[in-house]
């Protein structure tokens, strides 16, 4: 089940929005009153989508959604007037926030919402892959380390370095990358 955080000053439109999101599918929905209410729930429960109708009675809504959008994984959509959308429009759609104009249209709101869900689990599916890669960079280069290591000081050819890796690996059981650590113990200070 989804979290889903609606940030809005006016009560009849939290009530509407809730509604509305109930309607779109079965999810956890929190209700906050302005910035401040909002930015210390973030700090301390993660969401999947944020919505945010404008203006909220402590910030006009675009300053809340980039910094939610710069500091969490959450989809963001932000509901705005069509005068203040058109301002803000190009600068939030690049960071990837999605702007709704007032007054809502049901239907599309409601699919505005399915479409962040689904933007959020695409979105964190590459973080995830990028976080894996990101580990398997670092295993390399400390491997590519312990073999010039054993190049430099065992004068061991590289061919050699790689094949004392593997084989040390495989006699002891263990990854090439704790071998690799083991070998810069040595002879890294």
């Amino acid at each position: 089940m989804g979290k889903i955080l609606i940030v809005s000053s006016s009560s009849k439109s939290k009530e509407l929005l809730n509604n509305l999101t109930k309607e779109s599918g079965n999810y956890d929905i929190s209700l906050v009153n302005n910035a401040s209410e909002c930015k210390k729930i973030i700090s301390e429960v993660i969401f999947d989508l944020i919505i945010i109708n404008s203006p909220l009675s402590d910030d006009m809504g675009a300053n809340l959604a980039v910094l939610i959008n710069k500091n969490t994984e959450s989809s963001v959509i932000l509901i705005a007037k069509s005068d203040y959308r058109y301002t803000i429009n190009e600068d939030l759609e690049a960071k990837g926030i999605f702007i709704v104009e007032k007054p809502l249209n049901k239907i599309v709101f409601i699919n505005v919402i399915k479409m962040s869900l689904i933007h959020r689990k695409k979105f964190k599916q590459i973080i995830e892959e990028n976080k894996k890669l990101k580990v398997r960079i670092n295993e390399i280069k400390l491997i590519s380390r312990a073999k010039a290591a054993l190049m430099r000081y065992l004068r061991m050819s590289e061919s050699e370095a790689h094949r004392y890796i593997e084989k040390q690996a495989m006699d002891l059981r263990i990854t090439k990358v704790e071998i690799a650590r083991n070998i810069l113990k040595i002879y890294e200070i």
